[in-house]
């Protein structure tokens, strides 16, 4: 009896572990069926890290803020062709000097190092935009780049760059009507909070009032310049944060999942991706062991700023730790921090409407 018991214990902890290990399994490498598919849910494999990502216009390209390794180094910025899902790095020019609103700007960015982070765009014509990446790679920057469409596919001229103060390390960032940009700081050097910042050509760096939270990540500005929408990390929680003199007051939806980075739809509803695992796992599978984070994606109404979950999944193999979505036709792509493999979703795979 004593040893009938023994191998059911045995038995017991074998499915555990094993449940364990394959939870665990070192996820997000691009590889597996979902990279050969080109219908349903599927992957673009060989990327590497594509933490942001933005549709560049009406056009049929898509550009990703791909972070690199763990020590930045062959991060930058890749296009993607919508039609055929293939992609290229993008060497920007970065011979030109810095514009004259980056006079302080030391010099263009070293090509080997740069890695770029979140992303942001400032259409300025059909096929012209100013793109904002935060950068990693030897320094704590905004580096900044025009970009011009063709049919070969997008151009960047490096055109100066925004250092950030000392001891501070962006994650997000967003254009302001002004010609300024906002970043999300995750934790401020004096403080267990994060906070974020603004930047005004000539006016230097200054922190937004009211948005002292733990772990700012993910932001945008409204398109008429007056909210800022600011992730909550730890708390999981979105915030509108008024940014001019108004009688609209902040307002909060919790998500129930960490979100990470936000994007508008096409509608004008926002898209949150973020992680529901335990922060514990999320510390530990992200940056030390390698192993599965699972996605979520949720759709913020704005006039009544309530939540309602689009997208969740486990992490596999292919894909772990979604960070960012946009719609792209009838699909929704997703970016992550640790994958080597972006993730394609039809709409019909949602739980709910998107509302494009």
């Amino acid at each position: 009896m004593r040893s009938a018991a023994l191998g059911l214990l045995a038995l017991l902890v074998f499915a555990a572990a094993s449940a364990l290990y394959w939870k665990l399994w070192p996820a997000g490498r691009g590889t597996g069926r979902e990279c050969e598919l080109t219908s349903g849910i599927h992957a673009v494999c060989g990327l590497n890290k594509p933490e942001d990502l933005l549709r560049l216009g009406d056009s049929d390209w898509v550009i990703t803020g791909n972070m690199g390794n763990d020590d930045w180094a062959e991060g930058g910025i890749h296009a993607l062709r919508i039609g055929d899902e293939t992609f290229r790095a993008i060497t920007p020019d970065l011979s030109r000097p810095a514009a004259p609103a980056y006079r302080d700007c030391p010099g263009a960015p070293d090509p080997k190092l740069l890695s770029a982070h979140g992303i942001a765009l400032r259409p300025r014509a059909p096929d012209e935009h100013t793109l904002y990446t935060v950068n990693h790679g030897g320094r704590e920057s905004i580096e900044v780049f025009d970009v011009r469409v063709s049919a070969e596919g997008p151009a960047l001229t490096w055109t100066g760059c925004v250092v950030l103060p000392a001891k501070h390390q962006a994650n997000s960032v967003a254009p302001l009507p002004d010609d300024g940009i906002v970043v999300t700081i995750p934790h401020l050097p004096s403080s267990a909070r994060g906070a974020v910042l603004q930047w005004v050509p000539g006016d230097g760096w200054t922190e937004v009032p009211g948005t002292r939270f733990q772990g700012d990540n993910g932001i945008l500005v409204s398109p008429d310049g007056t909210r800022l929408y600011v992730n909550e990390y730890f708390k999981s929680r979105v915030h509108e944060i008024p940014l001019v003199a108004t009688t609209t007051s902040p307002r909060s939806v919790d998500l129930g999942f960490h979100p990470d980075n936000l994007r508008f739809a096409p509608d004008g509803s926002i898209l949150a991706t973020g992680h529901p695992n335990a922060l514990a796992i999320v510390g530990l599978c992200g940056f030390v062991l390698g192993c599965g984070i699972d996605t979520e994606v949720a759709r913020i109404d704005p006039t009544t700023f309530q939540a309602t979950t689009l997208f969740a999944r486990d992490a596999n193999e292919t894909f772990s730790a979604g960070t960012s979505t946009i719609v792209v036709g009838d699909e929704l792509w997703i970016g992550s921090f640790v994958s080597r493999a972006l993730l394609v979703v039809p709409l019909s795979e949602l739980r709910q409407p998107h509302g494009s």
